[in-house]
């Protein structure tokens, strides 16, 4: 799932920000405001893009955020050589 950060036009109140699906809400000092939304795929984007659009909010920007490093499941890590590194045949 991707995260975006998406910045618009004006200050938004909380309840606005969670009605249209934003994680977090920033504030910003010249007046904008920094709202983080996840996104599984791009017909979501699309999806909340639309909804902002429809809110009559004025998009100045949006920007897809790396994943950290913690929410990303790599699976069971191991210090053992893998079989075809250390020459071991079945």
């Amino acid at each position: 799932m991707d995260r975006y950060e998406i910045r618009v036009v004006g200050h938004l109140d909380q309840r606005r920000a969670r009605s249209l699906g934003c994680e977090d809400l920033r504030l910003l000092p010249g007046g904008d405001s920094l709202l983080i939304f996840r996104a599984v795929d791009q017909a979501a984007l699309y999806g909340l893009l639309t909804r902002l659009r429809d809110a009559g909010l004025g998009l100045i920007a949006a920007e897809r955020m790396p994943v950290s490093a913690e929410s990303v499941n790599d699976g069971p890590r191991t210090t053992e050589p893998s079989k075809e590194s250390s020459g071991v045949a079945d």
